[in-house]
């Protein structure tokens, strides 16, 4: 599923460790499961990488 990130911009620490950024009103993907059952979303970026944020920062698209 594709959600937009709301919150805002800024550099944040992957699942691996490196460093990424994340635009406000960017779309990422995540698992729907994911989404609605817990406080943080792990998105998936298109390098493939992971990023965990708080579901509060994420609205459907």
């Amino acid at each position: 599923m594709e959600v937009k990130y709301i919150g805002e911009s800024g550099t944040f620490k992957s699942v691996k460790g490196q460093d990424v950024k994340l635009e406000n009103s960017g779309v990422y993907k995540c698992m729907e499961k994911e989404y609605h059952s817990g406080l943080f979303v792990r998105l998936v970026l298109t390098n493939g990488e992971h990023v965990k944020v708080k579901r509060k920062d994420l609205q459907k698209v």
